[in-house]
């Protein structure tokens, strides 16, 4: 440093570069409040972003769920539809040529007698007693 008015450099040797912790104290008591009203205010935004987006949310599946439940109306009175005899008829008469029975065209299957002591099983009477021989196709 220099004095001007002396004209002779003036030299502090007594000076040091010392941290006050009674400064550091004072600043951490000014900073401090600035710091935990910041944090408050962050929380809250956050927290309100988070219930704005759980309500565009919640607003979206019940969007989705009245949509389900058109559909499954829709499917329950399709299948109504689907099960109704008269319909049925009409598209098999229209688009496959077919016509119900009548009693006259009901021939009854001929079975042969099956012993009487052995319970008859599905397809018993289909059973010959001949083994079967094994075809090249198998």
């Amino acid at each position: 440093m220099l004095d001007f008015a002396a004209g002779i450099e003036a030299k502090n040797y007594g000076l040091r570069k010392t941290t006050d912790l009674r400064t550091l104290l004072e600043s951490l008591k000014i900073v401090l409040p600035f710091v935990v009203i910041a944090g408050a205010f962050s929380f809250h935004v956050w927290v309100r972003s988070q219930n704005v987006q759980f309500g565009y949310q919640s607003q979206q599946l019940t969007a989705q769920a009245e949509e389900l439940k058109q559909v499954q109306q829709q499917l329950i009175l399709e299948e109504q539809t689907l099960k109704d005899p008269e319909w049925l008829e009409k598209v098999v008469s229209e688009n496959l040529d077919m016509v119900l029975l009548k009693p006259s065209q009901i021939i009854p299957v001929p079975f042969e007698k099956w012993n009487k002591t052995e319970p008859l099983a599905l397809g018993a009477s289909l059973k010959s007693s001949e083994p079967k021989k094994p075809s090249a196709f198998n």
